[in-house]
């Protein structure tokens, strides 16, 4: 499985089985140019919040290109999805498995927002896993551990110009570096930083 990060911190996941984008947050003209690939459109978008930065635009690309969206049921009922091919998750633990050949199992995160995931996918070779945001404990921690690789993009980053109250929100719901290492030590796969 490849992957590419885009300039709005999507990811675009190329698989045997066709191409899944991660999350939207960019103009739709943006999310045509990072996820339709030699014309084809991917065949599943996965969106992990319902922020702005997450979700803008989802809804048209999915509906204008006939992508399934996937993600949680508190998730979902954030965003406008008439029209949209939806498939949603309840609950954490549960794996997903498209008919295309992969697998994805969601795991919680702590984020401010509704339903906040990160997730692991598996394809016939590699499991990857996707931390867009949310801060990791050790209980969820677990489950990455089984990952080939580990995409991380919930490091934290305070402005020293921030306000006092916005440097604990923002510790509170991200990791920082060194909280990272210590976390993945003993990992035996690979951890990228976006």
């Amino acid at each position: 499985m490849r992957w590419t990060c885009n300039s709005f911190r999507g990811i675009l996941l190329e698989t045997d089985s066709g191409n899944v984008a991660v999350n939207g947050g960019g103009t739709l003209d943006e999310l045509e140019q990072a996820y339709i690939i030699d014309g084809k459109a991917p065949v599943a978008m996965i969106v992990t919040c319902e922020h702005f930065h997450r979700s803008r635009n989802v809804n048209h690309f999915c509906r204008k290109h006939n992508v399934q969206l996937i993600t949680t049921f508190r998730c979902a009922q954030h965003l406008e999805l008439d029209g949209v091919r939806t498939g949603q998750l309840g609950s954490f633990g549960r794996r997903l498995f498209l008919k295309l050949g992969l697998g994805i199992s969601f795991i919680p995160v702590r984020y401010d927002s509704v339903d906040p995931f990160c997730f692991m996918v598996h394809d016939a070779k590699d499991i990857l896993g996707i931390v867009p945001d949310g801060r990791l404990f050790s209980d969820t921690l677990k489950y990455l551990f089984d990952c080939d690789t580990v995409i991380l993009g919930n490091e934290l980053y305070v402005s020293e110009y921030a306000p006092a109250v916005m440097k604990r929100r923002l510790k509170s719901i991200c990791n920082t570096r060194t909280e990272i290492n210590e976390m993945f030590k003993d990992f035996e796969g690979e951890v990228v930083y976006l």
